[in-house]
């Protein structure tokens, strides 16, 4: 029987996406090993407000820039916590299921983190627990992997050490991906097309590719059906 992985950055308050992405696996690697990419997904997202959306962004200072994902520090001043906690009770204190969550992302930004990954961790387990999506995690960080690998190599690295013969990758990995070493290293290549669902939000009319937060404060237990059905493999 195969076993389906993906492998994808920390992100903070991740997409609907990457949930979607994530229920067709049985196995999630949390590639902490690759280069922090600044104002991406690794540190900022988007949510809705009355005016449409704002992102909200970890300021994470340029001399971190170089850094693996699992060494950026988060900065020493926490005002930044203070503010995406306001702005998110803001904008969803009235949203039918925020109630529900609210206790942990209260605490959430009330949490001493040090390092970056350690809060998009947390929210990462919390939201798959949320949408009752169970699959094996591994940290790549944690793998016995050759660091001084690159790109497709250190992707299949990291497959080999999760024991599966399938990697679903994301649509850009056809931009990227040396197809040719996934065959030689007996490992089918699939990919993930994603049908952003539309359903009613906070706010009248609709934004896409929000943080999942906002499925979940508004949706609550029906955003699990909404998730599952919002994404295919590829043939």
């Amino acid at each position: 029987m195969s076993k389906i992985v993906t492998i994808h950055q920390p992100n903070y308050l991740p997409w609907i996406g990457l949930f979607s992405k994530i229920v067709l696996s049985d196995c999630l690697i949390i590639y902490d090993i690759a280069q922090y990419t600044s104002n991406s997904v690794i540190n900022r997202n988007k949510i809705r407000t009355n005016n449409g959306f704002c992102y909200l962004t970890i300021p994470i200072e340029k001399k971190y820039y170089t850094l693996r994902i699992k060494d950026v520090p988060l900065p020493e001043n926490r005002k930044w916590q203070e503010e995406h906690w306001k702005t998110i009770y803001q904008n969803y204190a009235r949203a039918p299921y925020f109630k529900y969550h609210a206790e942990f992302f209260a605490q959430l930004y009330k949490t001493d983190f040090k390092y970056l990954w350690q809060i998009n961790e947390k929210i990462l387990l919390y939201l798959l627990e949320s949408f009752d999506i169970k699959v094996e995690i591994l940290k790549a960080s944690e793998l016995n992997i050759d660091s001084s690998l690159r790109k497709t190599d250190m992707l299949i690295a990291c497959l080999k050490c999760a024991g599966t013969d399938v990697y679903l990758s994301g649509p850009s990995g056809k931009n990227y991906l040396e197809y040719e070493k996934f065959s030689q290293n007996q490992i089918s290549l699939k990919f993930f097309k994603f049908n952003h669902p539309v359903y009613k939000q906070r706010y009248p009319g609709f934004e896409s590719n929000l943080s999942a937060i906002d499925l979940l404060f508004n949706l609550g237990p029906e955003a699990t059906i909404i998730i599952k059905n919002a994404g295919v493999i590829e043939a």
